[in-house]
């Protein structure tokens, strides 16, 4: 495969799966994936890494004239005629109109994507209530389908994410709201399952669907479907809980 085409297409490839800021953030990273890819030798990919260390890609223009641009990047890194070149070649192929397009259609696609399905979500929930003498091991399994709405929450992780990397993919936000809700459960749980130090909790009354409800009006969705069962250890002495743990 031409070099030119080779080590534009991993840089493409690089630029979609971590955002258009991946490149400049990244150099010695960008330097390990040509070599290791085995898209350009050390010689080339180091070229490319000190490339990405100056401001020609932040000011570059794509419809530059590639003599221009070799005769800029000459000037700013030292490199000969022919590796300048080189690059010139490599970084207007990399910023050509389909891939400006391509990218353009990446832009916050994945949150735009993930606005239209439904959230499935597992969660398994742990607790312990435990009192002098001993204590009773809590758990609850759920099962959850939610939809984003048109008052979907951008919380924070994800407005951090998405500046990072616009190029976000679905799955990636859709990890970000299934931990929250789960982490959020995970609390409500815990509280449920210990807010009393006389009574022991009875898990099959843990009301599930309200606390996925209150969470989905923080956050911008509603419920399509919510299942759960609650159950327990029964109360067990600490000298069973103890033999039972180190057996």
């Amino acid at each position: 495969m031409d070099i030119t085409v080779s080590v534009a297409g991993k840089l493409k490839e690089l630029v979609d799966n971590n955002g258009p800021r991946y490149l400049a953030e990244n150099p010695y990273g960008v330097y390990r994936e040509l070599v290791n890819s085995g898209s350009a030798e050390k010689k080339t990919a180091g070229a490319v890494m000190l490339l990405l260390t100056t401001d020609i890609m932040e000011t570059l223009d794509p419809k530059q004239d590639p003599a221009t641009l070799s005769k800029q990047i000459q000037k700013e890194c030292c490199f000969n005629k022919k590796m300048s070149d080189l690059l010139s070649d490599i970084v207007l192929l990399l910023h050509s109109d389909e891939n400006e397009e391509d990218w353009k259609d990446k832009d916050v696609a994945g949150l735009e994507r993930f606005r239209k399905e439904k959230l499935p979500v597992e969660w398994d929930g742990f607790s312990t209530w435990q009192v002098s003498g001993g204590g009773v091991d809590c758990f609850y399994n759920a099962a959850m389908v939610l939809k984003p709405t048109a008052k979907l929450v951008i919380n924070e992780e994800l407005t951090k994410g998405l500046k990072k990397n616009p190029f976000m993919k679905t799955d990636a936000i859709r990890n970000i709201y299934v931990k929250n809700l789960k982490a959020y459960l995970d609390r409500e749980f815990e509280e449920y399952c210990t807010c009393d130090d006389y009574y022991q909790p009875v898990v099959e009354d843990f009301e599930l669907e309200s606390y996925v409800n209150d969470w989905c009006k923080k956050n911008g969705f509603k419920i399509i479907s919510c299942e759960g069962e609650g159950d327990d250890s029964g109360f067990e002495p600490d000298s069973v809980r103890r033999w039972i743990k180190y057996r």
